[in-house]
């Protein structure tokens, strides 16, 4: 019994200076590991607001860049009034001033998707035309308080001067088309093989028309008062059917109509948060309304290259990150990204 009391006088715990220098070196690692993650973290927070940035920049160049290019697209000569406002030119730039040195630029042209399609086949005398459209009623497109201006087909420009209150009617135009435009609407489903296509409107076409149905070129041979009789290869004998099915309601040879509007880009600030005033690029339609293209957008540039037409510009969007590095110690804090490019107008 002694024995065993001698042995556990014999064992020793640890001293007060050993628990001290054992915590303290605790607390160092900790404090290393602690300090490794948060600064860690907030490298990560920072890259990943870089790439955001670059990201916007990136998404708002691309759309920019598309309707820059079709800017002039379909605009007729001389002035035109949208949305109440006269427009000369199909690009106006607004430079920017020392203390607001963001530029606005205004495009005007027909961007986007079509706004309808030809019904029937219109000739080039006609001042009406069958339409239906790929949204809205007729009369809400072409609202006068909006854009009248329309263009068909890639050629004609014309006015709308009357359209019905429903997707699919006549569309009254400010003039004679100039153009003969042979289509149709499938008004039943084809199989394939077929000669005889059903049409809502055979009105207007002739024989020897060639319509584009799918990706197969038909030539009509024959115009009766529902149907046409087609051919897909005249140097065989006989009538050739189609090679594919199509379900009704498909055109052959669409052709296409867009609306003329104008586009404003500029630089504005969202004010929802008052904490934080954050800027975005806002691409304005004159004739649909403005939407936020792209959030922490705070500078746009366009300069039009040394040349008699202006038709190559340079365009130069600066991004930033939404909040401020408060190690980084340039530009107010706030770090920064430029994204540039060249455009060429086609029109």
């Amino acid at each position: 019994m002694r024995g065993e009391e001698m042995s556990i006088l014999r064992q020793r715990g640890l001293t007060l200076i050993e628990l001290t220098v054992t915590l303290a070196i605790s607390f160092i690692v900790v404090g290393a590991v602690y300090h490794a993650f948060t600064s860690q973290q907030k490298t990560y927070s920072i890259q990943d607001q870089v790439a955001e940035a670059q990201q916007n920049a990136r998404v708002a160049m691309n759309i920019l860049m598309r309707d820059l290019r079709m800017a002039g697209h379909g605009k007729p000569e001389g002035e035109v009034v949208i949305a109440g406002q006269k427009y000369s030119h199909r690009i106006d730039v607004q430079k920017g001033t020392e203390s607001e040195p963001s530029d606005t630029i205004v495009l005007v042209g027909c961007f986007g998707s079509p706004q309808g399609y030809l019904t029937k086949t219109a000739g080039r005398d006609d001042s009406q035309i069958s339409v239906e459209s790929t949204g809205k009623d007729l009369a809400r497109i072409f609202d006068s308080g909006g854009s009248d201006y329309i263009f068909i087909g890639g050629i004609s420009k014309r006015r709308v001067t009357e359209a019905p209150d429903s997707r699919e009617g006549i569309v009254t135009l400010n003039g004679a088309l100039g153009k003969r435009y042979p289509t149709g609407v499938l008004s039943g489903s084809v199989e394939p093989g077929a000669t005889q296509i059903p049409l809502k409107h055979t009105d207007g076409l002739m024989e020897g028309d060639i319509l584009i149905l799918g990706k197969e070129r038909l030539i009509v041979r024959a115009v009766g008062v529902s149907t046409i009789t087609i051919d897909t290869d005249p140097e065989e004998a006989g009538n050739q059917g189609i090679h594919a099915g199509y379900p009704a309601g498909t055109s052959m040879n669409p052709i296409p109509i867009y609306r003329l509007t104008a586009l404003e880009y500029s630089i504005a600030i969202d004010e929802s948060d008052p904490s934080r005033s954050l800027p975005f690029l806002r691409r304005d339609d004159k004739v649909e309304g403005d939407r936020k293209l792209a959030e922490n957008i705070q500078e746009l540039q366009i300069t039009p290259d040394d040349q008699d037409d202006q038709s190559l510009y340079t365009l130069r969007l600066t991004a930033r990150t939404r909040v401020r590095d408060p190690d980084y110690r340039e530009n107010d804090g706030f770090r920064r990204r430029i994204l540039e490019s060249q455009v060429r107008v086609r029109n």
